[in-house]
């Protein structure tokens, strides 16, 4: 009777050891499994947001020519079949996307880019946002239901860029960046479980700023601030003031012929033969040297010339004697005069 309880006991713990081997089993393969999904989520996040910078430079390249297009394939960019609808290859292709970006990713069936247009459009009024989708919803393998887990995790990898269609609200599309009404434009709605970006207006860095070729404001009656250099193929007309913030010496060496600065003391200074010369040459002034006291009086007085602080003349002029006092006893001595003429 003993030996028949025993057997009795160890049938049953070999049982329930065997139920929680099982158990363990499913467990662990059930977290390998969201733990895939988790990760196929938060790369899906990271290829959308790769996209999403290509898509933003597509918008702030051409917003004037988006803004200023017809419908579909008509006056969009030169190289996108439809300026509403650019490709992946087409971003390729336009250097906005490098050539080994992945054509799609394992989860959510890669992604389409549909630029949005609102208010007066086309015309310069026009506000130009871009929406990237997946092409697939995110669904749960063995249901079919949107899987919210993913979704959850896409959306905390997406750094606050992300939204979706929720199944409780199939009328919109959005997060916390973005909101639009689902669908954004004509057709069918994107189904729930759908992740998406934006670019919207207000993200756009250059959108608001003059452009070579803008066609926007042909006329550009607004105010710029430029750090570099400023180049024109014609003349520079200026109706008030021109302001020069640097001051330069007279007769020290400058970069290049036809340079403007001003002086420290007063006046304009042009460069000419590699030297800061001044504006009007009529100043050239004049000076007179003294046998026994050079270049001033035998009482103390500067006799230099007042244009270059010596007795001499600018280097574009040349000495002209236009007196001399002859011999004088000391301490007068000998006083010749110049005239600088150019």
């Amino acid at each position: 009777m003993g030996r028949r309880s025993q057997q009795g006991f160890a049938l049953l713990e070999l049982i329930v050891a065997a139920l929680l081997v099982t158990l363990l089993a499913v467990w662990g393969a059930q977290t390998l499994a969201n733990r895939l999904d988790d990760a196929s989520a938060q790369a899906n996040a990271a290829w959308m947001l790769s996209l999403r910078e290509s898509v933003q430079r597509y918008l702030e390249r051409y917003a004037s020519t988006l803004a200023l297009a017809g419908h579909g394939a008509v006056s969009g960019p030169a190289g996108y079949a439809d300026w509403s609808r650019p490709t992946l290859a087409e971003l390729k292709a336009d250097a906005l996307l490098p050539q080994g970006f992945p054509a799609r990713t394992m989860l959510g069936g890669g992604a389409s880019v549909r630029v949005i247009r609102q208010g007066d459009c086309p015309g310069r009024d026009c506000r130009i946002d871009a929406l990237i989708h997946s092409n697939t919803p995110f669904l749960t393998k063995r249901s079919g239901h949107v899987s919210e887990q993913m979704v959850a995790q896409w959306l905390m990898a997406s750094r606050g860029w992300g939204g979706w269609v929720a199944g409780g609200r199939p009328h919109v599309v959005g997060g916390a960046a973005f909101q639009y009404p689902n669908p954004p434009w004509p057709g069918e709605p994107l189904p729930a479980g759908t992740v998406a970006l934006a670019v919207t207006h207000g993200q756009l860095r250059d959108a608001d700023f003059l452009r070579v070729g803008d066609t926007r404001d042909p006329e550009f009656q607004g105010t710029a601030t430029v750090q570099g250099n400023i180049s024109t193929g014609a003349d520079l007309h200026v109706r008030r003031y021109v302001y020069l913030g640097t001051s330069e010496e007279r007769f020290m060496p400058c970069g290049g012929d036809g340079a403007v600065s001003r002086e420290a003391g007063g006046g304009l200074l042009i460069c000419r033969d590699s030297l800061w010369l001044p504006a009007s040459r009529s100043g050239s002034g004049g000076f007179s040297t003294n046998e026994w006291w050079g270049c001033q009086s035998n009482l103390g007085t500067s006799t230099a010339n007042p244009v270059t602080g010596g007795c001499s003349c600018p280097p574009y002029s040349a000495p002209v004697v236009i007196s001399d006092s002859g011999p004088q006893a000391f301490p007068d001595g000998r006083t010749v005069g110049y005239l600088c003429v150019d």
